[in-house]
Formats: C-alpha cells, sequence, structure tokens
C-alpha cells in the first residue's frame, strides 16, 4: 500500500509539472530552434523562428549555444508533434501566443518526463538507504527546490541531472550487489551521455569515476581494469552524439559553440578562480540556493548522517559533486545564469543533496518539516508567477504577483480560463495531493516539544535571514555586481525594481507561515491517531545501515514467547514566463 502511494504521489508531482506553460526565454528557443534546425537536416540556426540570444557565430553562420544532447533526445518527439497537428494546435491555443506553446509540448518529453524519472531514482536511492522515507524526499525536491521551474521549462539542466543520477544510483545498486561490468558501462552511457547535454556534468563523471573504486573485493589490478574500462567505454559510447554533431557542424570533432562566444573566451570557458563572495551569493543572496530552498541545509545534515552510518562511500560522493559544482559556478562570469529562479547551473547537485533529506526528517523531523514546508511554498510561488526573474532585488515580484493573482499560464488557460486564480487550480490540485500521498505513504514522525521547538527556531531564523540578510548583509548588492560585471549594467538600477531593498519580506512570511502548516499538519495527524499507512518513527532513532541488519534485528526481537516479540508483532503493521524583450538577461 505504502509503495503505491509513494509511486501516485511521484507520478502527481509529474502531473503538476505538466500543467504549467511557460512563457519564452532565449535558452528554451535556442534548444528549440536547434531541434527545428536537425529536424531541417541542418546544424544552424540562421532561419530559427525565435530571436534568441543564446546562439555563437561561426564561419558565417549561427549556431544554438546549447549542447545538443537535449536537442537530439526531443528530435523524434517533436516529429511525432509535427505530425499530429501540434504547431496547428498552438497556434489556436489562448494559454500563450503564436507557436509559443511547440517549446512547451516538447517540454513534455524534454523537461516534465525527465523531471519525473529524476524523482523516481531519488525515491528509490532514498528507500534503500532511508525505507519509509524516499518518496517524502521526492516530492520534497520536486515541490521544494529548482527541480520544480526548471521541470516546466526546455532546459537543459534537469535533463542532465536526471542522466547523470541515473549513473549513481546504477553505481550504489552495483555496489551493493554482486560485481557488475555491464551495469558499470550501463552508468557510463547515462553519464556520457549527460556530458553530451550539459558540459559541467564531466565533474560528476570524474567523482563517479573514483565511486566505483571505493569497493574493496575488486580493488585488484584485474579487478580494477576491468570495472574502469566497462565506465569508460560506456561514457565513450555515451558522449559519440556530441561527436558526431560537432562534426557536422564545425568540421572538427571536438569544437564546441561555447567557445566562439566572447564571454566564453575569458579563462577556461568563461571559468576563472572560485571566489568567496560569489560563492555567498550562490547560496544566500534572495535567489541564493539555501535561502530559497533551505530544506537543503537539512539534506547536508542527512549527508553527515549518512557517513555516520558508515555510507561513507556515498557521502563523499555528495560532498565532492557539491563542491565541483561551488567551486565551478563561483568562478563563471555568469554565476546565476542570467534570468532564472536561482543558480541554474547548481541544478545537478540537487538530487545528490535531495535523498539524503529522507536520513533527516527520520532523525530530525522536526526542522525538516518546517524547512520543507517554506521551500515547498517559495518554489511554487517563484513557479507559478515568474521562474526567470534577471535579478537578485526582482524576487520581489512574486510577492506582487501572488498578491494581484497573476500567473503563467497553465492547461486550463489553453481553453480559455485565462491567467489568474480560476486557471492554477489544475496545478495545486495535483501538487497538493501528492503532498497527501506521500504524508500517507511515510511512517508516523514522534513531534516532541523538544523537536517542535527546533523546528520552530529553524523556520523563524531562515524567515529572518531571508527577509533581511541579503539586504543588510550586502550579499544582493554583491551579486547585482555580478550581473553588470558579465555586461548587464542596468543591474544596479533600483528604480528599475522599484526600489525593493528587501525583496522577499512579503514572500519569507508566506513561506514560514507554510512551513509552520506542515508542523502542524503532521502534529495533528499525530493526534488524531495517523493514518494507515506505515509505523511510526520513534524520534531521534536511526535505522538499521541495511536492510538486512534491520531483518535480523526484528529477527531478535521476535523470539517465540518473549513479551516483547508479541508487543512488537501488535503494534508495529506492516509497510505494505515574461513576454519577448521584457528585461530579462541573457541566460547564455
Amino acid at each position: 500500500m505504502s509503495t503505491r502511494q509513494a509511486l501516485a504521489a511521484i507520478l502527481l508531482v509529474g502531473v503538476a509539472f505538466a500543467t504549467m506553460f511557460q512563457n519564452w526565454s532565449d535558452n528554451q528557443s535556442s534548444h528549440y530552434d536547434l531541434i527545428r534546425a536537425l529536424d531541417a537536416g541542418r546544424t544552424t540556426i540562421d532561419y530559427g523562428p525565435y530571436p534568441t540570444k543564446d546562439k555563437a557565430f561561426y564561419k558565417g553562420h549561427w549556431y544554438s549555444a546549447r549542447a545538443p544532447g537535449l536537442a537530439i533526445y526531443s528530435l523524434p518527439f517533436y516529429e511525432t508533434l509535427k505530425g499530429v497537428g501540434g504547431p496547428a494546435l498552438a497556434r489556436r491555443s489562448q494559454a500563450l501566443r503564436g507557436e509559443d506553446e511547440m517549446i512547451d509540448f516538447v517540454g513534455l518529453w524534454g523537461s516534465v518526463l525527465p523531471g519525473l524519472v529524476l524523482l523516481l531514482l531519488v525515491w528509490r536511492v532514498a528507500e534503500r538507504l532511508q525505507p519509509g522515507y524516499g518518496a517524502a524526499a521526492a516530492v520534497v525536491v520536486g515541490l521544494g527546490t529548482m527541480v520544480l521551474p526548471f521541470s516546466t521549462l526546455l532546459f537543459s539542466h534537469v535533463f542532465a541531472a536526471m542522466l547523470g543520477f541515473a549513473a549513481f544510483a546504477i553505481m550504489v545498486r552495483e555496489r551493493d550487489g554482486p560485481p557488475s561490468p555491464m551495469l558499470l558501462a550501463l552508468a557510463g552511457l547515462a553519464m556520457g551521455y549527460a556530458v553530451a547535454s550539459e558540459y559541467p556534468l564531466f565533474f560528476v563523471a570524474l567523482v563517479l569515476g573514483l565511486y566505483l573504486l571505493s569497493r574493496r573485493d575488486t580493488l585488484t589490478p584485474i579487478g580494477v581494469l576491468r570495472r574502469a574500462g566497462a565506465y569508460i567505454a560506456g561514457g565513450v559510447v555515451g558522449i559519440v552524439p556530441l561527436l558526431l554533431y560537432n562534426h557536422a557542424a564545425f568540421g572538427s570533432w571536438t569544437h564546441l559553440a561555447y567557445s566562439n562566444i566572447p564571454q566564453q573566451q575569458k579563462g577556461f570557458f568563461g571559468i576563472s578562480a572560485p571566489s568567496l563572495p560569489v560563492l555567498a551569493t550562490l547560496l544566500f543572496d534572495s535567489r541564493g540556493l539555501l535561502t530559497l530552498s533551505p530544506v537543503l541545509a537539512m539534506g547536508g545534515v542527512g549527508t553527515v548522517l549518512l557517513y555516520r552510518r558508515g555510507r561513507r562511500a556515498e557521502a563523499l560522493v555528495i560532498a565532492a559533486v557539491c563542491i565541483c559544482y561551488l567551486g565551478y559556478d563561483s568562478g563563471y562570469y555568469l554565476p546565476f545564469g542570467g534570468g532564472s529562479m536561482g543558480p541554474r547551473f547548481l541544478i545537478t547537485v540537487l538530487p545528490f543533496l535531495g535523498f539524503p533529506i529522507a536520513l533527516a526528517l527520520r532523525r530530525l523531523p522536526g526542522p525538516t518539516l518546517a524547512l520543507a514546508g517554506a521551500s515547498i511554498a517559495v518554489a511554487v510561488v517563484a513557479t507559478i508567477t515568474h521562474p526567470l526573474v534577471g535579478y537578485e532585488t526582482e524576487t520581489v515580484v512574486w510577492g506582487r504577483l501572488l498578491e494581484g493573482g497573476e500567473f503563467q499560464p497553465t492547461i486550463a488557460s489553453a481553453f480559455g480560463a485565462g491567467r489568474g486564480w480560476g486557471a492554477i487550480w489544475p496545478f495545486f490540485l495535483a501538487a497538493a495531493a501528492a503532498l497527501l500521498l506521500a504524508a500517507r505513504a511515510t511512517p508516523r514522525l514522534r513531534l516532541s516539544a523538544r523537536t517542535l521547538g527546533a523546528g520552530l527556531l529553524a523556520l523563524a531564523a531562515w524567515c529572518a535571514f531571508a527577509t533581511l540578510a541579503p539586504t543588510l548583509l550586502g550579499i544582493d548588492h554583491r551579486g547585482l555586481l555580478s550581473i553588470v560585471g558579465a555586461g548587464d549594467h542596468t543591474a544596479l538600477n533600483l528604480a528599475l525594481h522599484k526600489g525593493s531593498r528587501y525583496p522577499l519580506r512579503t514572500l519569507a512570511p508566506i513561506a514560514a507561515v507554510a512551513g509552520l502548516l506542515a508542523l502542524v499538519a503532521v502534529w495533528l495527524r499525530n493526534e488524531l491517531g495517523g493514518y494507515a499507512g506505515g509505523p511510526s518513527a520513534p524520534e531521534g532513532s536511526s535505522s538499521a545501515g541495511s536492510s538486512r541488519s534491520a531483518g535480523s534485528a526484528m529477527m531478535r526481537m521476535s523470539t517465540p514467547g518473549s513479551p516483547r516479540s508479541r508487543r512488537v508483532s501488535s503494534e508495529s503493521p506492516t509497510r505494505a514566463r515574461p513576454r519577448r524583450g521584457e528585461g530579462v538577461p541573457s541566460s547564455t
């Protein structure tokens, strides 16, 4: 029963993704232009239908600045859409204008489906390490982080992150079972195509290459050679589409369109030495990773718990992926990637940092629930109002649009429901149902006065920080300076953003209330007897390090004739877009 509820919860998050139709943006149109070009048998986008800024000029022609992996993967679906009259349907729709909805139609395959698969992978990995809590972790990742808005947009980040995390999930399974070069080759294949879809996934490939060496029973010259050889061979096959595209487009197997963008020609493809001030903006400004998704801090706590439990290799993989991405992004010339809810280049770390939330929820339910509620509220509001904000201080628009009931179009908008409260209900219905089912699939959490207090304290601290600190500490100003350095000299013009000094002062309290409601809902569930669906989890306890040890403990407790066994058997049931040209900088 719990497994079916967990699966249904995650599928409903995917439905929530699919209900949203987002407005046009440079990055999306660059992918779409490349898909159309490949469909026409060419690689140039000289005749692309959208005036995207995300393009590169090479030998008299314009090319998409995007890696080709997403376009190649989406091409068959696009051709199917054409065959069933998709463009005509998009022109008739009332949600957007012209053929803009074709980008959203392609996104069902290129963003929504990968986002759903990513959450299924988070669920399974979390279940392996903390049984019973995987669905909750997956739903929090899907509704409370940047995975939510970018699963509704035709960007490559969620697709590439799904492939990279799939490689990790396969290797975790292989590490827990008998040695299997075939599984490692499959992981390498996913990793190679991830790099073909988004070049920085190379960092994940290196980290996972070290991870496969952590298995002690294969640390022999022959064992290492077989395992590394299988992984590398799969990676080479996975990267072949990128090599073929480069050769067809530029006459070179290794030439990348990135190298023809002026900003990318400084340092190593636009990357210089990491910067601590930029790192602070990535994490803590009004678009910062931890400011908008504070539950990820509990993912860090869960990683520590994972390490202490004995899964040190997996914990070190999480830490290494985070360090690599924070280091590279803090040295990039445009760390937030232009118009984006947050630092979109860090989306790859979200599943790695997300699945340990299951362990934190088990051990520290109060703070985890409170921060999860706040994170979900922020991500939902940003997604349904204006996910592609271009500046730190522009985040003020989320609260203003929410108060005015002005939302991005949804599937209901396509049938004439407009863009207000009367059209946003499909998204809310699917998301609310997902949260309810995830709660039913999760064992009851015992919230003592102590853990409730910890949750309230964490929530109050986050709310105060998000409201005041980015301005008072100058973090937002440092983020604006980064945008000026990237070439947009309007970033410091606060009049452009209506002089917003504390841009999250409306949204942060709303999110704090959501976190409080999450605590109250779980407390009421306990007071009213809970749902039938799983056993309660003792506060502060940790589960066994593996299902085998958990099973052994249950066998010891169930010795025939003992009072302990009778009590266990009777009390522990089996868990069965802004318009074109409107002030959003290029998201190159």
